[in-house]
């Protein structure tokens, strides 16, 4: 299941902003420390839960414009100050696309004719679909920045989205309503694009870059339940604990969201603890020279014939004969 960074700095965004961040994860029903860490990583579904609630605590058809308004948005997150140091919008979009999902959920696709560029919004899975308020705040944010950096008011020529807006309100902001069409995308002329920043910086871009790359990098590693269930086991079994009660507590929910959370990636508990016994088996019978019984005991079986059978089942050979012949 893809994930993606969240700046933990977001609830002060939102509390900058008179939304009391703790109501918002009540209502999206994520956990109360969301916001603590520096950094969190969220699933799609996680995400928009959290921009659906902001959207049930305000009426104002222009918040999403208000938050991307916050003084130093620019600096609200690596990412987003690198493009910011960009030589142009052209630049900014690119760079925006390329590290989008170090904090959001979402893809930019551009479409580049002689005189425009156009960026159609989409979600990860491009099957989630994207809330109005997202939508409007990812458009405004564009507009925002791009007219901050270039000291002049960036405009769009065309929205289109999967839902219709032309309060007057909206279209003094964005300059055109959003029209109702099977995309969510925004056109500029590529004339404004090519503005020259005041914010280019390439010294801070040369900084920055090196560590937004294996920030992407990292979010590549797995972290699905499956793989934190076996994290879990790897501690837990030499202390003769491998129940999923056992797994659940170490995790900090209960045994029925982890069997969930398990089902929802095609697996089981039962899955994760063979898998985990079969890999530390063999980790110690080819770099020690612990008894069986020793593994055994390590690997929290009440009794050796018990893994003995159960090593046979997962490699065909018995755990003498996989020793010998890895040697």
């Amino acid at each position: 299941m893809e994930k993606f960074i969240i700046d933990g700095r977001y609830g002060k965004l939102l509390a900058a902003n008179g939304i009391n961040p703790q109501e918002i994860l009540r209502i999206a029903k994520l956990p109360v420390d969301t916001f603590a860490h520096q950094q969190l990583k969220l699933t799609e579904q996680e995400y928009f839960a959290m921009i659906n609630a902001i959207d049930s605590v305000t009426e104002d058809p222009l918040f999403p414009t208000k938050l991307v308004a916050t003084d130093n948005i620019e600096t609200f997150s690596p990412p987003i100050f690198a493009a910011y140091c960009s030589k142009n919008g052209y630049q900014f979009l690119k760079r925006l696309a390329h590290y989008k999902k170090l904090i959001g959920p979402v893809t930019y696709n551009s479409t580049q004719k002689p005189d425009t560029l156009t960026i159609t919004l989409t979600s990860l899975s491009a099957t989630e679909p994207l809330p109005n308020f997202f939508v409007k705040g990812e458009f405004a944010f564009m507009i925002q920045l791009m007219s901050a950096a270039t000291g002049q008011k960036i405009k769009p020529i065309q929205i289109t989205a999967t839902f219709n807006d032309d309060q007057p309100a909206i279209i003094d902001y964005y300059g055109v309503p959003f029209e109702l069409g099977t995309t969510n995308s925004i056109t500029f002329k590529m004339a404004d694009l090519l503005v020259s920043f005041t914010t280019e910086n390439t010294s801070i871009l040369e900084y920055l870059e090196p560590e937004l790359k294996k920030k992407l990098a990292d979010l590549d590693i797995d972290d699905s339940y499956g793989k934190r269930v076996q994290s879990s086991l790897v501690e837990l079994l030499p202390r003769g604990e491998a129940a999923i009660e056992d797994v659940a507590k170490s995790l900090g929910i209960s045994k029925r969201t982890l069997q969930r959370k398990l089902k929802a990636e095609n697996t089981n508990f039962q899955q994760q603890l063979n898998a985990t016994r079969e890999m530390l088996a063999k980790n110690y019978l080819l770099n020690t020279t612990m008894t069986i019984d020793d593994i055994a005991f390590l690997l929290a079986y009440q009794e050796t014939n018990s893994f003995l059978r159960a090593f046979n089942t997962w490699t065909g050979m018995s755990a003498q004969q996989y020793r010998e012949s890895h040697h």
